[in-house]
């Protein structure tokens, strides 16, 4: 049996825009100046992480406000729904069910943000045989739990279970798990390490029918 792992920003829906606006903002209300490479780098990072690791770069601001400001500028636009369903998402949901795979969600983001996210677009998350969230779990990207607990609850092999991810620390998770790992290209370039390490990289959500 095979399975499929979605991660959801990025992958589902154009959010991360969203948070890169937001980077964008809350750096210049802080006075603070941090590159797009480096909010890249964080891009589907666990929270606790990326706060640990503001911390530690002694930025001279309250990290805990600045990190609240962005994801509150990010909740407000997503109630307002100011984000579309990525191309392709619906066909390849649709496809994968015709074929009878066992499909689960494995998102950074919160419960309460993803709920909100799909009910905006009319989605149901019931679509997903299984949906785990960021604040479901121990430790979040770029350790693998999320996707091994996703993966062993849909009762597929993880050598059989591909995460189709937009962000490094996504792939570096699937890798580090033993999944098998698909990178969509978003708004990330892939680097050295996910071209020599991930097992496919797509343009769009559509090519990964070709592998299935």
């Amino acid at each position: 049996m095979i399975g499929i792992v979605f991660d959801m920003d990025g992958v589902i829906f154009d959010t991360e825009r969203i948070w890169r606006d937001a980077f964008i903002k809350y750096n210049k209300k802080y006075n603070i100046f941090l590159s797009e490479e480096y909010r890249k780098s964080i891009c589907g990072k666990a929270e606790v992480l990326i706060r640990k690791e503001l911390r530690d770069m002694n930025l001279n601001i309250d990290i805990d406000n600045y990190r609240e400001d962005i994801r509150g500028y990010v909740n407000s636009e997503i109630e307002k729904g100011n984000y579309n369903i990525k191309d392709g998402f619906l066909d390849l949901i649709h496809y994968l069910k015709d074929k009878n795979y066992k499909i689960a969600l494995a998102t950074s983001s919160n419960r309460k943000r993803t709920n909100m996210l799909f009910k905006n677009k009319n989605l149901d998350i019931n679509m997903f045989d299984y949906a785990l969230c960021g604040d479901e779990v121990i430790n979040g990207k770029p350790n693998p739990e999320i996707f091994i607990k996703a993966c062993n609850h849909l009762g597929v092999d993880k050598k059989e279970c591909y995460v189709i991810e937009d962000s490094i620390n996504g792939i570096m998770a699937s890798i580090d798990g033993g999944l098998i790992p698909i990178m969509v290209i978003d708004m990330i370039e892939p680097n050295d390490y996910v071209i020599n390490n991930c097992k496919y990289i797509f343009d769009n959500l559509d090519d990964i029918k070709s592998i299935l």
